[in-house]
C-alpha cells in the first residue's frame, strides 16, 4: 500500500502562478504529502541538481520530481505508476527524451518534467555538485568528471516499449546537463521505465501515461516562461493554450480526483 508519507514532490520553479495550481492539486490529491519548492530562477544548470541534497534525509520511498507546468491529473494514475516500479525494481519512470512531439534527442535520457524515482536508488549515487562543474559548447553540455552517453554502456538494454510518435533521436550531443546522473545510475545497473508521452490535442501537451491505453498520470504543457506569448505552439498561440489549462484547472473538483 503506497501511503502519502511515501511520496515526496519537488519543483524547481520559476515561480510562475502555474506553481500555486500545482501546489494545490498535490495537497488536494497527497495531503500527507511533502511539497519541496526549490527556487530555479537563477544559477542554472547547478540550481537543477539542489533537489538531490533534499531527499538525503527524507523518510519518503519514492519522489516526484515536476516542471511547475506539469500538473497531476489524478491520485489513482500515480498510485498504479509507483505499485508497478516497486513491483519491477524499476529505479526511475519518466517520458524519453526523443521520438515524440516535443524531442527528439537521445532516447535513452529521459526528461525530468514528470520524473518519479526510487530514493534510496538516488542517494546511492552520492552525487556531489561541488566537485562538478559544467560548460557548454558544439558538442552540448559538458562535464568536468567525463561523465558522457556511451551507447556500449548505456545502450545496452534499451528497448523503447511504445511506437514512436514523432521526431527521432539525436545522440551526438549531450543535450542537458542532467544526463550525466542517468549515465551514472546506467552504469549502477539501474533500470528505468519509459512512460507513453500522449499527445493531448486539447492543450498541445505532453500527458505521460503507463502505456497508450492508460490514463494520464499528469498534463504537462512546455513553454512556460513564455506562457504570455503569441508563439505558436502546434498550431495554437501559447498564451491560449495557457488559457484552456487555466480553465480546465479552475474546474479541477470535477476534473482531477
Amino acid at each position: 500500500m503506497i501511503r502519502d508519507e511515501d511520496i515526496i514532490f519537488i519543483t524547481t520553479s520559476l515561480h510562475t502562478k502555474w506553481l500555486r495550481y500545482q501546489s494545490e492539486i498535490i495537497t488536494k490529491l497527497f495531503p500527507n504529502s511533502e511539497h519541496i519548492i526549490i527556487d530555479g530562477r537563477t544559477g542554472w544548470p547547478y540550481v537543477w541538481f539542489h533537489w538531490l541534497s533534499k531527499i538525503e534525509d527524507t523518510e519518503a520511498k519514492w519522489f516526484v520530481h515536476l516542471d511547475e507546468d506539469c500538473f497531476l491529473s489524478g491520485r489513482d494514475p500515480l498510485v498504479e505508476l509507483l505499485n508497478k516500479m516497486g513491483d519491477n525494481d524499476f529505479t526511475l519512470s519518466a517520458v524519453s527524451d526523443g521520438y515524440h512531439h516535443y524531442r527528439g534527442s537521445n532516447p535513452v535520457a529521459i526528461n525530468p518534467f514528470f520524473m518519479v524515482g526510487n530514493v534510496d536508488h538516488f542517494r546511492d549515487l552520492k552525487f556531489d555538485l561541488s566537485i562538478t562543474k559544467f560548460s557548454f559548447d558544439g558538442l552540448g553540455w559538458q562535464n568536468n568528471r567525463g561523465i558522457y552517453y556511451n551507447p556500449d554502456k548505456h545502450r545496452v538494454d534499451f528497448e523503447y516499449p511504445h511506437e514512436i510518435t514523432e521526431n527521432g533521436e539525436n545522440c551526438s550531443v549531450e543535450q542537458e546537463p542532467y544526463y550525466m546522473i542517468l549515465w551514472m545510475l546506467k552504469e549502477r545497473g539501474r533500470k528505468f521505465n519509459y512512460l507513453y508521452p500522449h499527445f493531448d490535442d486539447r492543450f498541445k501537451s505532453t500527458n505521460p501515461r503507463i502505456d497508450k491505453n492508460s490514463e494520464d498520470i499528469a498534463i504537462h504543457m512546455w513553454y512556460a516562461r513564455q506562457w504570455e506569448s503569441p508563439m505558436d505552439v502546434h498550431g495554437v498561440p501559447n498564451y491560449e493554450r495557457y488559457r484552456k489549462i487555466e480553465t480546465y484547472l479552475n474546474n479541477s473538483d470535477d476534473n482531477i480526483r
